[in-house]
């Protein structure tokens, strides 16, 4: 009898637990009222004319308020999602002209327990970022970037030990930083977003960064920033690099001097790099490259020249690549073997060599832009393979021959830009079936025959350049976007 009931008992107890647990995951706790409160004065300093805070009232639990959002269990409130919301098509008057505006109230330190607090994109009109901010100790992500902050950044901010994301980037000139020390107290930072902070007097901006090696992305886009610290020798410095979970760095539009940085080559676990718009000259190292995990890189606009080195070349999982605006030449045979490349960007370069037919190898490409430069020869007719093209910029090169019906294979194909080469015969009637086709430029060429009926198909053209040809003929078409259309000489 003692161990039947026993054995009932503890059954009775597990029902008990287990129901006892599915009341608390179902429970949704109200906000606590102080809570409530300091966001009803936080909302009291704003001015928002479109209401995007017209949900923000009294009767209406603060945790069901928009871009509130509460612990399920505490109800506290541990999120604000306050960020302008950007459609992804423009409509004039749409919430993209919807930003908030006004003062930051102190009341946001009643809430303890927030971990998230976004407030980009929004018009704050040149107040400082307020340097209570750094007794947000809770705080996880933080985000001020493009929200009219100006002035210096708060150093308070370096109270945030629990910080994971800094995202502060703003226009140029409007936030800047005399010294970066109070980074070092952002032990747990992984995303850092500093764009368009003014850094020129920030001199220990590598050294200080390089004390924090839970960093995984760095965004330090333009500022005037310099490679080193002022009071360092630029012919002896040698700098030892200690991001090793560094996964992105972004230092375009800065300047470096004229070589690119020898510890940028050994981050072994980079996947994204942009250095472009910075003033590189000369050309890229050969014995330097440890970039083994890349896959996207931008060096363009910059003044870079000679051949592509080899260890360039044996970066096998690029999937973006692009090196346009710069002077590099010579030959191209181990690009075309990058099968998972997506984008690349040869243009405003001096290469001179034939487009081979290794070309279709680059079969997951979905734009490739070798403008201007000097190409020379036919167009491959094993492009044809490259099925997933949108994208094709042949613009100014020597091109002859005629222009094959495999450049019309792909039905996604958008753009495509062959004007100012050398390409004679007819339009292939293939032209037909790329009904997404929405920019057609095959001018200045020595084109000739009718120009094709069924280009009437492509009714999503909106610029239609046949001009500088010996064509003739002309198009119907049932839906035609305004557009700039010259047909023919």
């Amino acid at each position: 009898m003692i161990i039947g009931g026993s054995t009932h008992f503890f059954v009775f107890l597990l029902v008990a637990i287990i129901l006892l647990c599915s009341s608390i995951k179902t429970v949704n706790a109200t906000c606590y009222a102080s809570e409530k409160q300091a966001l009803m004065d936080f909302k009291k300093d704003l001015e928002d004319p479109f209401g995007r805070l017209s949900s923000w009232i009294h009767d209406v639990d603060c945790c069901k308020w928009e871009g509130v959002v509460c612990s399920n269990r505490s109800g506290r409130v541990i999120q604000l999602h306050l960020q302008r919301p950007v459609p992804e098509i423009h409509v004039v008057g749409d919430e993209e002209e919807s930003p908030l505006s006004g003062k930051i109230s102190h009341s946001l330190q009643n809430l303890t327990h927030l971990r998230y607090l976004d407030l980009s994109l929004n018009d704050f009109s040149g107040i400082p970022i307020p340097s209570f901010f750094g007794s947000l100790r809770s705080l996880r992500y933080l985000n001020l970037s493009r929200a009219g902050f100006q002035g210096m950044v708060p150093y308070q901010l370096g109270n945030l030990s629990s910080l994971r994301t800094l995202s502060i980037g703003g226009n140029p000139s409007d936030l800047q930083v005399d010294n970066l020390q109070w980074l070092v107290g952002l032990s747990n930072l992984e995303h850092l977003d500093m764009s368009r902070v003014n850094l020129s007097t920030a001199s220990n901006w590598l050294e200080v960064i390089n004390i924090i090696p839970s960093l995984v992305e760095i965004h330090l886009r333009y500022y005037q920033l310099d490679l080193i610290s002022h009071h360092l020798d630029r012919d002896t410095f040698v700098f030892h690099a200690n991001f090793s979970s560094l996964t992105v760095l972004d230092l375009s539009e800065n300047f470096f001097g004229h070589l690119i940085p020898r510890w940028i080559f050994g981050l072994t676990a980079l996947t994204s790099l942009d250095l472009s718009w910075n003033s590189f000259e000369g050309p890229l190292p050969r014995d330097l490259w440890n970039l083994t995990s890349l896959e996207h890189l931008d060096l363009s606009w910059n003044q870079l020249n000679g051949s592509l080195p080899d260890e360039l070349v044996n970066l096998n999982n690029l999937i973006s690549l692009n090196l346009g605006r710069s002077r590099f030449e010579g030959f191209l045979d181990g690009i075309w073997n990058w099968s998972s490349l997506t984008s690349l960007d040869l243009s405003f370069n001096n290469f001179s060599t034939f487009l081979p037919s290794q070309l279709s190898t680059l079969t997951a490409l979905i734009s490739l832009d070798l403008s201007l430069n000097q190409f020379r020869g036919s167009i491959p007719s094993s492009i044809a393979n490259i099925s997933n093209l949108q994208r094709l910029d042949l613009y100014d090169n020597n091109l002859s021959s005629s222009l094959p019906s495999e450049v019309f294979t792909s039905k996604d194909l958008i753009t495509l830009d062959a004007g100012s080469n050398h390409f004679n015969g007819p339009i292939p009637s293939a032209v037909g079936n790329c009904t997404k086709l929405e920019f057609l430029w095959l001018n200045d060429n020595a084109l000739s025959g009718s120009i094709p009926s069924n280009l009437g198909r492509c009714t999503q053209l909106k610029e239609l350049w046949l001009n500088d040809n010996a064509l003739s003929g002309s198009i119907r078409f049932r839906k035609m976007y305004p557009a700039r259309t010259p047909f023919a000489k």
